[in-house]
């Protein structure tokens, strides 16, 4: 198990280590009991963060889904990717507030310009919460610049030109 290194400066809401008000999700690699690769965190939501009273925000929840495969898509794809869009989405009970949950994500399957990427969420019992998938394509720097988003130096570093 290893964590993943995540500096400072990352201003994402999902994972931005020193954001504001953001989730400041975290997360290692491991390899599962079926010994595959999977990025896994763990998060207990807070009071603020509900939509039904007890219960995690719906998008909260799928924000935890998505950055798990982000960070699946970066830690196994070896360069950033970004996402085509969400492909199924599913919410079979929201994690309540104050409980621990955990989010996991794997990839399912890969060419060379395309990643399927599955996430899942599970109380503690191992009583799954939804599921995630998403595809994901390359990074191109040049698309980046081209549209002037400002991506701080370590993203660009890790895309393709």
């Amino acid at each position: 198990m290893a964590a993943l290194e995540n500096p400072p400066e990352n201003p994402c809401f999902g994972c931005g280590p020193n954001h504001p008000r953001g989730l400041r999700l975290s997360f290692r690699r491991e390899v599962a009991e079926d010994g595959k690769d999977e990025v896994r965190g763990e998060f207990t939501p807070r009071p603020d963060e509900i939509g039904w009273p007890t219960l995690f925000h719906h998008g909260l929840h799928f924000m935890a889904l998505y950055e798990a495969s982000y960070w699946a898509a970066l830690t196994f794809g070896g360069k950033v990717w970004v996402s085509a869009g969400p492909i199924s989405y599913t919410s079979d009970r929201l994690p309540r507030v104050g409980v621990t949950h955990s989010v996991a994500a794997r990839i399912v399957d890969r060419s060379d310009r395309a990643l399927h990427i599955r996430a899942d969420s599970r109380v503690v019992s191992g009583k799954p919460c939804g599921f995630l998938e998403t595809d994901w394509r390359p990074a191109s720097r040049a698309v980046a610049e081209r549209a002037g988003v400002p991506l701080p130096r370590y993203l660009l570093e890790e895309m393709d030109p």
